[in-house]
Order: structure tokens, then C-alpha cells, then sequence
């Protein structure tokens, strides 16, 4: 390992050519000095000037050089006039002088020590990015796209050298103790305090506190005069603020070494910015731009601030995936108009239902076998004292509270009816025990808020929560639910589960991309792109999504005739349901994509098999899932129901080249039936829920032919609009 370090600098207020400096640890051969300069000529144009840099008790001087006549006559050679060289030195307070005494200006002191940090940072990668699929959890709680890594930029002792240089001037005679965040410095530390002569007696002692968990528990800090706190890095300044706040040490003892948008009253040594042109994005968790697009959580832990490698797999979805309590449920309810997509689930909610389950109509449709379950469970549940019923006033909720009221007793007059939305604590105070039911439940945050208000019934009285359909998206969230509800000796009864994923008012749909995207070309946006009005099916398209004027047959872009797509008979995830052809035919939009979804849900879940359920394993929708599964609506499905990471290839060029494959072979059968779902893939690769490795997608764009419907052309356009802004 060689003990120099060399880099290129530009000077203050200097022309486009530029110096070259030399850092050693000790007293340079002048041999090795002229082979660096060798390798440095042999590479890239001659440096204006060299300087030599090395600490003080090494220093090498100007006529040295000189009276070397063969290192003299090198320089020549390489170089030009030794007038060019100039050997520097840095005293034990970190001050530049030159080797006559002169010392070198700030600003030209300054340039070269951050420029030799800019040059170091980028060498050894000290900005760790993410991937498309994932982003990262600080210590602090934010999550980011990047984060600085410190450790990385400490492998040489010659590089450490030359960056504890800047750290000299915060060393301050008086210390005894160092704290510093992560022990990965403490290299650093060491090595600055050997490059002063401070501390001739007693070095200071060096401890690291492990950044935040210092200050979420209880640390013994000595907060005197003599200590001296280093942070490694930060974006935000966050941690000095809290040492500052929280402990008594002054501003002057809370040093950051690599720091980018530090508050004007922190102190910082290296300031990255330069490195990290693009600005590195931190966010509070609950802001976390990321997050929204399903993007995977790595949380930088541990003394090193260490995260673990992420991974990234292809998922080919089988119709094992498919598992038999789903079977069982889609063969009672699919193809059945039970199971339908953005409805309200009555005229009081102002957010539709993604996924809503017309109870309704399932009583209806089996009677006899809901009928025998509720019989059952009143037998069971129903306390002799049943005195009120509380119950939900959808057209669900009611229906089975007309199935169950034959069951209660012959005179029902004796029990007192309510509305969920409207009684008060008074209607049931004292009372006995109390039946709830309900049709459906999403969250089971309306059971719960009617569990708060039954807390004045009786202490001997019983509640029994009565429903018919659970769609909470996995077992923990339904044993938090029962946990809750059934203290003090109650009961939660559901008859039948259908775990679904959670879309909360706030989450993007696929619906909403789309939305977005179609938006600036519409009548409706008085700032939209007036020149490219939407063609007639995305127009109608646009007002279909803009008013939420669905029903179970409208969820996805028709072919290019403008046809709805439609299930073909061959759908594996059926095939063991024997439903006859009629029943087929039946089925909507929506019972397809309640099956896709469902399928991904469970997959994404933790479960022994694997899918695609890991914090730090990002699995992909296997390109080849859009070659087994054909059927256009059942592309649609798999483009609709992933999550944006879910369908982002680029985190790997040979992913992408396999789904730009299959998107090119549905592109170039856009008139016929094997390209049905053309539309669909172009609204995907728009909204940038499905993403390519840019060149794929010029590739793409490539197959832009104005034979094409006006339709798949305006998304063509819109695709050279995404990208020509890359």
C-alpha cells in the first residue's frame, strides 16, 4: 500500500487547468514522488502546479526538489519548470504553510481539504443509494433515499491522514475525552491525535455513544469542559440538535464531520453536497414518499450503521398460490354479482369501498346455508337477557338483521332495536345484554367505536358482535380486533373471512395514476395540454374515473375496438370451482380482480413458503406470470393489483428485458386478440407503475405506428413525453 494519496483540485479564481497535490505520512522519496507524477501525466494532462502536502515533523522542502538533479530533471520532464512546486505542510493546529513559513490562504486551504474529502467520497462510494424497490430507516426515524456512510471512506491510513488534517483545529488542548457516534471514526480520531503534539502527556480517551440509542435511554455522558462530541454524518443536523438540547454541552462540543444541509448554528467540517448533486430526499415516516409506492423499509442500525444487502427475485404466481379457505369462498360468491368494486357502502360514506362484498345479495343467494350458521350461532351467543340490538344501517347490515330477527324470540317486541350511527350512551345505560351486528367489516374501527359507547351496560351483561363477512388483511389485524372488543367476556362472532388488502382513502390506486395522467389533456383542466385532447375512449374514460361512475365491468381499458375485456373459460385459479359456462359468463371485471388481488395478498404476507412477503427482499411480478396467465383481464389484474415496486424492472436489466419482451409481443398484436390488453400495458408503462430500464423503453416507444388507434397513439406520445424528460 503505498503511503502517498494524490488527487486533482481546481484552485480559487484559477482557468479550466488544474493542480495536482500530493499528501504523505512521512518524509516522501523523491523516487516515488516522480513515479506518481509519471502516473498522473500518462492519464490526463500536465497539473498547473503539485503541491507536496505531509505533516510538519515530515515536511519535505522546496530545495530538496531542487538539489535532486534527477528528480529535478523528471519534473522537468513531466511537468515544466519546477517554479510549479511547492511543498506544503500542516502543523498540529491543521494550518497550511508553505515550507518558507508563509502560510497558504484560507480560501485555498479550505479548497484543498474539502476538495481531497469530494475526491475521497466518490472514490470509496461514502453515499449509500437505493434502489428503485427500496429505501432506508435512520437511526432517527426518517426515511431516505440515501444516507452518508462514513466508515467507507476510512480504509487507508494515508487518506485518514490527510482527512484528520481538518479535524486538528477542533482538538483543543484541554480535552480528556472523545465521544463519538459510531466507532467506525474512532480510526479517524486516533489518527488526528497523533498528528498533534496536544497531548503530549495523556491522549484523550475516545468512547462511542451509538448515536441515538444514547438519547432513548439513559447514557452517561460527562458534560464538562473537557469532552468533545464527533457525530459521522447527517442530513438534517437532527442528532447535534438533540445532543444540544438534551445534554449541557455547548455548540462548540458538538462537532459534525460529513454533514449536507446543516443548520447555521451546528458545527460541520466536510460539507458533501457536491457529492450528492441530485440532494439526497428525508422524510418523516408518515411522509415518506416511498412508502406510498410500496417501496421496502432497510433500517440502518448498529454501531456501524450497517444495512443489510437487499435481494431481488422474480415471483411466478401458481395456481397453488391459490390456497383451499379461498377456493371455498370464490366458489360460494364469484361470478355471483357478490363481489364488486368501488361502491358505497351507503349513502352516508364518502369514500367508496374498494373492495365491497354485497351482503345483500349473498344472503340472498344462499339463505338456506348463511341461515343454518346464524340459527347456530344464536343458539350459542344469545344470551336469555338479550335486550338491544345494535345494528348497521347498509342494505347488508339490514338484510341480516331481518335473517337473525325470527331467530331472537316470538315477541321481538320486547327488544329494543337501535342505529349504529345514531343511539347515545343513554339508549343503553343499564341495560342487558346487547346483540351488534353487522354485514361487513373492513377495519372493525365501527365495532370498536360502538364498544366504547356500550361501556355503561351493565357489569354482568354480555355483547356478542355479530357479522358475516371479516375483510381484515391478515390474522394479526383480526386477533388485535377480538383482543379488543371481547374484554370483559364478550364475543366476536364472524361467519365467513375474506382477507383483503387495506386501500385506505389516502392510498394511490392504479385508478388513480390513471386519473392523473389523463387529467391535463381533459376539458375539466383549464392548465392541461389543449393540443393533445383525449381521444374519445379515454375521454370517456377520464369522466367514468373522475366522477366514480363504476360498475363491476368498467375496472380496466377496453381493447383497441373498444370492447370490455372479458374472462375466457380457461382460468386456472377457477378450474377446480365447477362453474358451469353460464356462470362463466357471468363473471365481472371484479370477480377477476378480487381473485389476483387475493392471490397477491396472501402471498405478500409472511408464510413458509416465501412470495412476496421480506423486509429486505424484493420480489418481483415474474414477467412470465403475463405469458401463463394471457387472458387480457387477467393482465390487467396482475398490472393493477401490484404495487409499483412489484413491477419496477429496473432494478435489474435482464428483468426488464424479459417484461419488454412480453410487452413488445402484446404491442405488435394490438388488432387481435393476444393484444387485447395493448391499452392496459401502455397505461401502466405512462403512469409509471410498470418501469424498464430506459433504454427498453425507447424500445418500446419504437413501436409507435400511426396505423394504431388514436388511443394506444396518444399513450405512445405520452410515452415519448416520459421519455424525453428522462
Amino acid at each position: 500500500m503505498s503511503s502517498l494519496f494524490s488527487f486533482r483540485f481546481s484552485e480559487p479564481d484559477s482557468d479550466q487547468k488544474s493542480s495536482l497535490l500530493i499528501y504523505s505520512t512521512s518524509k516522501p522519496k523523491l523516487d516515488m514522488l516522480a513515479r506518481v507524477l509519471k502516473q498522473e501525466i500518462e492519464s490526463s494532462l500536465p497539473p498547473k502546479k503539485v503541491y507536496l502536502l505531509s505533516p510538519s515533523k515530515c515536511e519535505m522542502t522546496k530545495q530538496q526538489c531542487q538539489d535532486d538533479a534527477a528528480f529535478l530533471s523528471e519534473y522537468d520532464a513531466y511537468v515544466g519548470s519546477i517554479d510549479s512546486l511547492f511543498c506544503v505542510s500542516a502543523d498540529s493546529l491543521g494550518v497550511l504553510a508553505y515550507c518558507d513559513g508563509n502560510k497558504l490562504s484560507e480560501i485555498l486551504s479550505n479548497e484543498i481539504l474539502q476538495q481531497g474529502m469530494d475526491f475521497l467520497f466518490k472514490k470509496h462510494a461514502g453515499l449509500i443509494v437505493s434502489n428503485h424497490s427500496y429505501h432506508f430507516v435512520k437511526p432517527s426515524g426518517d426515511h431516505c433515499d440515501k444516507f452518508i456512510r462514513a466508515s467507507n471512506l476510512l480504509v487507508s491510513s494515508t487518506e485518514v491522514s490527510f482527512l484528520a488534517t481538518s479535524l486538528l483545529p477542533y482538538l483543543k488542548s484541554n480535552i480528556k475525552r472523545i465521544y463519538v457516534d459510531t466507532s467506525s471514526i474512532s480510526f479517524l480520531v486516533s489518527i488526528a491525535l497523533g498528528l498533534t503534539d496536544k497531548f503530549s502527556q495523556s491522549q484523550p480517551i475516545i468512547v462511542s455513544f451509538e448515536s441515538y440509542a444514547a438519547l432513548n435511554e439513559l447514557y452517561d455522558f460527562v458534560e464538562d469542559e473537557f469532552s468533545l462530541v464527533l457525530v459521522s454524518a447527517t442530513t438534517s443536523g437532527s442528532l447535534a440538535k438533540r445532543l444540544l438540547s438534551q445534554t449541557r454541552f455547548g455548540v462548540n462540543q458538538v462537532i459534525t464531520l460529513f454533514h449536507m444541509n446543516l443548520p447555521s448554528e451546528q458545527i460541520g467540517i466536510f460539507d458533501i453536497s457536491s457529492a450528492a448533486l441530485k440532494g439526497i430526499i428525508s422524510k418523516k415516516a408518515e411522509d415518506c414518499p416511498f412508502c406510498k409506492l410500496g417501496s421496502k423499509q432497510i433500517r440502518i442500525a448498529g454501531d456501524q450503521f450497517l444495512p443489510e444487502n437487499p435481494k431481488h427475485d422474480q415471483l411466478v404466481i401458481k395456481k397453488a398460490d391459490f390456497g383451499k379457505s379461498r377456493l371455498d369462498f370464490f366458489k360460494m360468491f364469484a361470478a355471483n354479482g357478490v363481489l364488486k368494486w368501488n361502491v358505497l357502502a351507503n349513502s352516508s360514506e364518502e369514500i367508496a369501498e374498494h373492495f365491497f362484498i354485497d351482503v345483500e345479495h349473498a344472503i340472498q343467494l344462499d339463505e338456506e346455508m348463511l341461515n343454518t350458521q346464524i340459527l347456530k350461532n344464536i343458539k350459542r351467543y344469545a344470551s336469555r337477557d338479550l335486550a338491544t340490538v345494535i345494528t348497521f344501517n347498509d342494505a347488508g347490515s339490514s338484510k341480516f338483521k331481518e335473517s337473525i330477527e325470527k331467530y331472537l324470540s316470538e315477541d321481538t317486541n320486547s327488544i329494543k332495536w337501535l342505529d349504529a350511527n345514531s343511539f347515545s350512551e343513554s339508549d343503553v345505560r343499564g341495560t342487558a345484554s346487547v346483540l351488534v351486528v353487522a354485514g361487513a367489516i373492513t377495519s372493525g374501527r365501527s365495532l370498536l367505536s360502538i364498544s366504547r359507547k356500550l361501556r355503561c351496560i351493565h357489569p354482568s351483561a354480555s355483547i356478542v358482535y355479530f357479522v358475516v363477512f371479516s375483510k381484515l388483511p391478515n390474522q394479526a389485524d383480526f386477533s388485535q380486533l377480538k383482543t379488543d372488543l371481547v374484554q370483559g367476556g364478550h364475543e366476536l362472532v364472524v361467519l365467513l373471512k375474506c382477507p383483503v388488502p387495506r386501500i385506505k382513502g389516502h392510498t394511490k390506486t392504479a385508478w388513480d395514476y390513471e386519473r392523473d395522467l389523463l387529467q391535463p389533456y381533459s376539458m375539466e383542466d383549464p392548465l392541461g395540454e389543449m393540443e393533445h385532447q383525449l381521444p374519445a375512449i379515454l375521454a370517456s374514460r377520464y369522466a367514468c374515473i373522475n366522477n366514480s361512475n363504476y360498475n363491476s365491468d368498467d375496472l380496466f381499458l377496453p381493447d383497441s375496438e373498444g370492447k370490455s375485456l372479458k374472462l375466457r373459460n380457461t382460468f386456472a385459479f377457477w378450474s377446480d370451482l365447477g362453474f358451469s359456462e353460464d356462470r362463466l359468463k357471468e363473471a365481472a371485471q371484479a370477480d377477476v380482480y378480487w381473485t389476483i388481488q387475493c392471490v397477491l395478498h396472501d402471498l405478500r404476507n409472511p408464510n413458509e413458503s416465501g412470495g412476496l412477503a421480506s423486509t429486505y427482499h424484493t420480489t418481483l411480478i415474474s414477467p412470465a406470470n403475463f405469458d401463463r396467465y394471457n387472458d387480457g383481464v387477467i393482465q390487467a389484474c396482475l398490472l393493477r393489483s401490484a404495487l409499483p415496486v412489484e413491477l419496477d424492472y429496473r432494478v435489474d436489466p435482464a428483468f426488464s428485458r424479459r417484461m419488454t419482451d412480453v410487452i413488445l409481443s402484446v404491442i405488435n398484436n394490438w388488432d387481435n386478440e393476444q393484444g387485447e390488453a395493448t391499452l392496459e400495458f401502455l397505461m401502466a408503462l405512462c403512469s409509471q407503475r410498470l418501469r424498464l430500464v430506459k433504454e427498453h423503453l425507447s424500445e418500446v416507444y419504437r413501436l409507435k405506428s400511426n396505423e394504431m388507434n388514436d388511443e394506444i397513439v396518444f399513450l405512445f406520445e405520452r410515452l415519448g413525453d416520459l421519455l424525453r424528460a428522462q
